[in-house]
């Protein structure tokens, strides 16, 4: 489950219609099609390997070692792109379900922080009314120095929106309307 942050402008987009669910994220080009090279590579150190009659040990060692290194990479390359379709998947099934049949609800949020180069790291979870009672989930924001908008803080309320069978929780948050919120509750 992921937990989309929405840091609005207005206290009053905070209530206003939830609009186009976030996109997954696309992962880069070297991040999507690297295992391609490297599989070549493989294919073509073991080609070399078996064409070169009588190789010195030296030479057939090397050979064995880079079609290792090369089957690794692959290996490892291809795994990345099996996890980021995984998730880019996963991901867009959220934005269907969201886009379909979002629901809105007041949650609130516990905050924890901690300083990161360029800004602060936070961390927390998110509760809201969910079909089965109380849902929570883990969420983290990077809110570097130079943002104009103000961070949730402890125990103040959000505003989310969720849908059954959804792996993303979209939360927007301002602070005015999260203290206006606290008036009128307290």
């Amino acid at each position: 489950m992921s937990v989309v942050w929405q840091q609005v402008a207005t206290p009053d987009d905070v209530d206003g219609p939830l609009g186009d669910p976030p996109a997954p994220p696309r992962p880069g080009l070297v991040r999507r099609w690297l295992w391609a090279p490297a599989l070549a590579a493989t294919v073509a150190l073991y080609v070399v390997r078996r064409t070169v009659e009588d190789p010195s040990p030296t030479l057939e060692a090397w050979l064995v070692l880079g079609m290792f290194a090369a089957a690794l990479v692959t290996a490892v390359a291809a795994l990345v792109r099996y996890r980021d379709d995984q998730d880019r998947a996963s991901a867009t099934r959220g934005a269907s379900a969201l886009a379909t049949g979002a629901r809105s609800a007041t949650g609130t949020v516990t905050v924890r922080e901690r300083r990161v180069r360029g800004g602060r790291m936070l961390s927390g979870v998110l509760s809201y009314p969910g079909a089965d009672g109380t849902a929570s989930e883990a969420w983290s924001l990077l809110v570097r120095d130079d943002d104009e908008l103000a961070p949730p803080r402890a125990g103040d309320p959000v505003a989310v929106w969720w849908a059954p069978g959804s792996d993303v929780v979209v939360a927007r948050y301002h602070r005015a309307w999260a203290d206006d919120v606290r008036r009128r509750a307290g």
